[in-house]
């Protein structure tokens, strides 16, 4: 079992690193790569539901559970409830860069449209349908 542990464990510890980084990702880059970034997460989780399977399936199997494994279990829960946290914290960063993105496009194509009003309908108009390539 205490190996089982120990892979869950490690798994954890690479899941809280890995977003860890990325969380310091938005404070370096103008605009991290968002989805590398969650196909590593959704890789390092799915590593870490198969462990815990792995874990709860001998857990099954024992009939006694002592005091080491209710301490390793509310540990187990301790580093889940943090890697929560963290999630929620790239969710927020997540929703600002969004809405930062957003709000830029709607001031571009605000910008798009007032430089296209500046045009006289005249030029518009006789704009030349075919291009001479000799003059």
């Amino acid at each position: 079992m205490k190996k089982n542990f120990k892979a869950v464990e490690d798994t954890l510890n690479r899941l809280y690193d890995l977003q860890t980084d990325h969380l310091a990702s938005f404070d370096k880059q103008a605009l991290p790569d968002l989805e590398q970034q969650s196909a590593k997460r959704k890789i390092a989780i799915s590593r870490l539901i198969r462990n815990v399977d792995t874990l709860v399936k001998q857990l099954e199997t024992e009939t006694e559970t002592g005091a080491e494994t209710e301490s390793m279990l509310f540990f187990l829960k301790d580093r889940v409830t943090g890697l929560l946290e963290q999630n929620r914290a790239l969710e927020v960063k997540v929703h600002a860069v969004r809405d930062n993105i957003k709000n830029r496009m709607k001031q571009v194509s605000k910008g798009t449209s007032v430089i296209g009003s500046y045009r006289s309908s005249a030029a518009v108009a006789y704009t030349p349908k075919v291009i001479s390539i000799t003059n």
